[in-house]
């Protein structure tokens, strides 16, 4: 990707606290995308700072927020428990926060953390773009396509949705009240399917399958379950001994768990109950054979084989 010459420099600068991974990796794209020049940089680990500085090949480092000149847009990029307490600080900095936008990355949180600094005029919001940024200079090229979720005063998502789109996100609003379970949502997609692949991974251990076939068994149906509901809603995704309404199949399944990993049993009850539903809505099965699903991930009393 090519960077802006001395001539192509946009004029509105950023400023960032807290340049890891995903902060630096914004202000790169805001840079490359010849939108924002990177401003000033302050971490709690100068060395972050200086590392920042390098990956977006630009920028100043500060030692201390009092340090940090103006800027027309400010990220605070620190980890959620830190927000409110930077902009408290950066509130009480005696800057004038007029026509200027401060935003927080959090995907939890919304922009009422920053009320202290919209009270000094600032637009504020919250922008989250729901992206792994484990490798920096990997999300340079594998950005495009994200979604971000954006809240907040209407000058502030304005100017953030024009931002995000260009360089390359689907933004997506969302309301302050409903972040928590927005961000709720996007664990059990993304880390609660680690965690998933983990539970089968357990199984197949105790069937006796090596890790590396194990790896092998899983991974490709994975990612061809995740193609399917790309091109499908999970409704018509779903397939399998629920989707058949192969009651004695489940029936072996619960009894092998009880005996062997029962640790795992109420998560595959639990999910159980969820794609009866799925394929109730598929309407292939009768009252009488999802009914009969449904009795089976009840909890059980007395062992393998009853309910």
């Amino acid at each position: 990707m090519s960077k802006p010459t001395a001539l192509q420099k946009p004029t509105a600068h950023i400023n960032i606290i807290g340049s890891g991974k995903l902060g630096r990796t914004l202000v790169r794209l805001f840079a490359d995308h010849q939108l924002l020049q990177p401003g000033d940089f302050y971490n709690r680990s100068p060395q972050h700072s200086r590392a920042a500085v390098e990956f977006c090949s630009g920028g100043r480092i500060c030692h201390a927020l009092t340090e940090m000149g103006d800027a027309q847009i400010w990220l605070i990029a620190t980890p959620d428990d830190a927000i409110a307490e930077v902009a408290r600080a950066l509130a009480s900095s005696g800057k004038s926060w007029a026509n200027t936008v401060v935003f927080h990355a959090s995907g939890l949180h919304s922009s009422a953390l920053l009320e202290p600094l919209k009270s000094k005029g600032a637009a504020v919001a919250s922008a989250h773009p729901v992206h792994s940024f484990a490798d920096p200079l990997q999300s340079l090229s594998s950005y495009t396509g994200t979604a971000c979720t954006i809240e907040g005063d209407s000058l502030a998502t304005e100017r953030l949705s024009t931002l995000f789109a260009q360089i390359g996100s689907t933004v997506i609003p969302v309301t302050e009240d409903g972040k928590a379970l927005y961000h709720a949502a996007t664990v059990v997609a993304a880390n609660y399917l680690v965690a998933l692949q983990q539970v089968a991974l357990d199984m197949l251990e105790q069937a006796g399958i090596a890790q590396q076939d194990a790896e092998q068994i899983l991974q490709p149906l994975m990612a061809q379950s995740l193609q399917n509901t790309r091109q499908n809603k999970p409704v018509k995704a779903l397939t399998g001994p629920i989707s058949r309404g192969d009651v004695a199949t489940i029936t072996k399944h619960l009894d092998t768990i009880a005996e062997l990993i029962p640790q795992h049993m109420t998560l595959y009850q639990e999910l159980g109950k969820v794609a009866v539903e799925l394929a109730r809505q598929q309407k292939h099965l009768d009252e009488t054979q999802l009914a009969a699903m449904m009795a089976l991930f009840a909890p059980r009393s007395d062992g393998p084989g009853t309910t």
